[in-house]
């Protein structure tokens, strides 16, 4: 049996989608009789008791830190990739699948001779991409395989196409077999997630001026809001404060109703890093385990997963009308009973293509064919 040994320079406790993938992913190898280790920057005072319930985790598994910071620069995670290569060394065990969340320590890896596979969900920058870029012509480049979140990304960074897999997020279907729903929030509808540009705060604000019978709950962290939407909200605009990932399927159950309208571009926590060619979200398949009515703008990067009008409804953010007679439909003309019911059957159908469980398959899979043949 191998150990899976999982890199990433989060620190917990952490709101991040991100961390969210993380710990589901070492959650759903750890399922799989593997036995796991989570490397990562900085926790303080970890309980993993806590943590379980906090992201619904089903299994254990370990979780080292690396260091007693939590704040990261660039010569920081060169350290924290020294400690981790020095841990993985220790176990003197050659076979390990070590997959890395973090370009510099799979760069520092695989210059030491250790296999690993890189996941990556956004483009590099400044120095980091200029040591990549010289790594490619490296003997040792050849010690490094690749998770691409989306196709596209392989634009950016040319792989050859036998060193990567492009794999999207995914969700835990289990947790939305709820044996307590919440209750019903009437002519209501949910956006989850963060307020970071592009996400798609503003539209949801204008839309609630149109529709003032329908109620607008968003909920994220409030210290992200900008506070010029603070100002434009609406009375039907409630927005409420980051809530732990465990509750995010009762919170989703109280709504008949789930918004995705991104934009076409997309930001992070670093306002300088766009990930809208590139994102395939981690609440989409949230939002289709729900089993809920999702309205999500048109967008490129989920097109092969997001059917209109077979599991979602897919609306141009440039046609605010139709969102609005879309919801007035859902909501007060109830003519398409049947046809609602079908598309969350639909929605429910296609997300069991997409759990953390056949993810990690098509990982160990890869990893056999590629790293261990």
């Amino acid at each position: 049996m191998k150990k899976i040994i999982y890199l990433s320079e989060i620190s917990l406790p952490n709101t991040s989608a991100q961390a969210i993938q993380i710990l589901k992913m070492c959650d759903s190898f750890s399922s799989k009789k593997n036995k796991v280790c989570l490397l990562i920057n900085y926790c303080n005072k970890l309980n993993f008791s806590e943590l379980k319930k906090q992201y619904n985790l089903k299994s254990n598994f370990q979780i080292k830190n690396l260091r007693k910071n939590r704040y990261l620069n660039f010569f920081s995670r060169i350290f924290l990739a020294i400690k981790a290569l020095n841990y993985v060394k220790s176990l003197n065990n050659n076979n390990n699948l070590i997959i890395s969340r973090s370009i510099i320590s799979s760069i520092i890896f695989s210059f030491f001779g250790q296999k690993n596979i890189l996941e990556i969900h956004h483009e590099n920058s400044g120095l980091t991409k200029f040591i990549f870029n010289i790594f490619k012509n490296t003997k040792s480049f050849a010690n490094q395989y690749f998770i691409l979140i989306h196709k596209n990304l392989n634009k950016h960074f040319k792989l050859d196409k036998n060193f990567f897999l492009v794999l999207d997020d995914a969700t835990d279907i289990r947790d939305f077999k709820l044996k307590k729903k919440g209750k019903q929030l009437k002519n209501s509808c949910v956006y989850t997630g963060s307020f970071y540009k592009g996400k798609g705060t503003e539209f949801i604000i204008k839309l609630s001026e149109t529709l003032p019978k329908i109620n607008f709950y968003l909920y994220g962290d409030l210290s992200t809001l900008d506070n010029k939407l603070k100002y434009k909200k609406k009375n039907n605009v409630f927005f409420k404060n980051y809530i732990d990932y465990n509750k995010i399927p009762t919170t989703l159950s109280k709504f008949p109703v789930i918004l995705m309208p991104y934009s076409k571009k997309v930001y992070v926590k670093s306002k300088s890093v766009e990930v809208g060619r590139y994102m395939s979200p981690l609440k989409l398949f949230d939002y289709l385990a729900s089993g809920k009515i999702l309205i999500a703008s048109k967008h490129e990067n989920y097109k092969h997963i997001l059917k209109n009008e077979l599991n979602c409804f897919i609306i141009d953010l440039k046609k605010i009308n139709l969102w609005k007679d879309k919801l007035e439909n859902i909501f007060f003309k109830r003519k398409n009973s049947l046809k609602l019911k079908n598309i969350k059957k639909s929605a429910l159908k296609t997300v069991k293509n997409y759990t953390w469980e056949k993810r990690i398959d098509k990982i160990i899979k890869f990893a056999n064919e590629k790293i261990y043949d």
